[in-house]
């Protein structure tokens, strides 16, 4: 598998050795990231963490994903860049759309090393070297998938945006439902696109409990939404104001659809709901 690399702040402290940097930094020269990540300087600074552990990497890349930053794509041989964004992640690839100019959909499907860069308040991230394994469409739209890279730098002061549901959306329901042998129906406080915060009533059932994996939930809101996602229960506690189970669940595997549906979404309440 290729090798890569990209910048973060929250995972295992590792400095990488300086002849590391020195290649990080003559990649970037010679890939003119100067014009694409301003300042890319920073990105090598003391607080730097080299992540070579799959599990860190694809947290790193989900919060890109979650955050819809454009990413900077240059292909091998090929002197114009190209932008896209996360669509999705999974343990093994990241899919990529939106690729703009348009000419880079052709491009992509026949490119052998890509080298992607991103860059927004708060974080840079940068992978040397990467590869399309393979692409497809879903009503017409193409989508790549772009292999794990096997190590990344990352840096990032602040996660996705969580925004608190309007109160014209939450006046129809919004609801989440945790299938097993017993649905479970939440409430859905606030949401992102990696994820929401939604309360059960009490007593909750022991299957919510932190870590606790759902196969499938639903998430429902009447006219505006409807989606289903395998769920990971984060962190959950009792509020006993409402007299209820509050939990963060992440949204961890959906269909592209379903994710597209879920950004789209995402973006419209953008406009009015309040960040949380």
């Amino acid at each position: 598998m290729p090798h890569c690399h990209v910048c973060v702040t929250e995972f295992t402290e590792f400095t990488p050795p300086v002849q590391q940097n020195n290649n990080l930094e003559r990649a970037i020269d010679q890939d003119c990231l100067v014009s694409a990540v301003a300042a890319p300087a920073e990105a090598l600074n003391a607080d730097s963490k080299y992540l070579a552990g799959k599990a860190d990497i694809v947290a790193c890349l989900k919060q890109l994903r979650d955050r819809r930053l454009d990413l900077t794509v240059r292909v091998e041989d090929h002197k114009e860049t190209y932008t896209c964004k996360i669509l999705d992640v999974s343990d093994d690839d990241f899919l990529i759309e939106d690729i703009i100019p348009r000419t880079g959909i052709q491009i992509l499907r026949t490119a052998q090393q890509l080298r992607i860069s991103a860059r927004a308040e708060g974080t840079f991230a940068y992978i040397e070297s990467t590869r399309v394994t393979r692409w497809n469409q879903e009503r017409g739209v193409p989508y790549f998938h772009v292999a794990l890279p096997q190590g990344m730098l990352f840096q990032q002061r602040r996660r996705a945006a969580r925004y608190r549901l309007p109160m014209r959306v939450s006046a129809n329901g919004a609801s989440i439902t945790l299938f097993t042998d017993i649905p479970h129906l939440g409430r859905i406080i606030d949401i992102s696109v990696g994820g929401c915060r939604a309360e059960f009533d009490l007593p909750a059932p022991n299957a919510i409990a932190n870590e606790a994996l759902f196969k499938n939930c639903a998430i429902t809101i009447p006219q505006l939404l409807e989606i289903h996602s395998e769920v990971v229960v984060r962190h959950c506690h009792e509020n006993k104001k409402t007299h209820s189970l509050v939990c963060g669940l992440e949204l961890t595997s959906m269909h592209v659809t379903d994710r597209r549906r879920l950004e789209q979404f995402i973006q419209n309440i953008s406009r009015s709901a309040t960040p949380t």
